[in-house]
């Protein structure tokens, strides 16, 4: 009686997605653990965590790389436009120059720091709409891998791994290197070179 008691409360966490702990009558088999729940039924669980996979995997890499590529582009651009701003301040500060040049240069000073900002918003817009696109791109490649492991390793449940919200105490629960592996296995053989180009 004890026993049941103990597997329900573990398979009620379970399934709220709180804690991945292996219940009464747990056993490891290879990757993921085996759970017998309350009525007798035994499924091999398991716990894979994205962030993990995007860091090792080839295709998680790529698009890091991608992504960073034209982060530090748009790094540079915003630079050499405040720089412009820095130039035409300082020419409007240090020379001699008639009221009205000086006029017209203010007004191309907040025209350019207008320009600039406008810029930099649709830019920030446009990088994070490719970052969201690479991430869609890669959990779209993901979720067939994340299948074919689960079917060679026989796991009928995989938990996400979410911080602040999964505690995974077993290291064994997590099939992440093995997703990786295949991940990069596939790529290679269907001789895609990443999870993409934001561009």
């Amino acid at each position: 009686m004890k026993s049941m008691k103990v597997a329900s409360v573990a398979a009620l966490l379970l399934v709220a997605g709180l804690v991945a702990v292996p219940a009464v009558e747990s056993q490891t088999a290879g990757a993921g653990t085996a759970v017998t729940g309350p009525s007798g039924a035994t499924t091999k669980i398991a716990v894979i965590d994205i962030e993990r996979i995007a860091a090792e995997s080839s295709e998680g890499k790529a698009l890091f790389e991608a992504l960073r590529a034209e982060n530090d582009k748009l790094q540079g651009e915003s630079q050499r436009l405040q720089q412009e701003i820095r130039d035409m301040q300082a020419k409007l500060n240090s020379e001699i120059l008639s009221q009205d040049a000086r006029v017209r240069l203010q007004r191309d000073v907040e025209r350019k720091q207008t320009d600039a900002q406008r810029w930099l918003e649709d830019a920030q817009q446009e990088f994070e709409a490719k970052r969201q696109d690479g991430e869609q791109q890669f959990q779209t490649k993901l979720a067939p891998i994340v299948e074919a492991v689960a079917k060679e390793q026989g796991i009928g449940l995989i938990f996400r791994a979410t911080p602040g919200l999964t505690f995974v105490l077993d290291p064994a629960l997590d099939i992440s290197p093995l997703v990786v592996k295949k991940l990069d296995e596939t790529a290679a053989s269907t001789g895609d070179g990443g999870a993409g180009n934001p561009q």
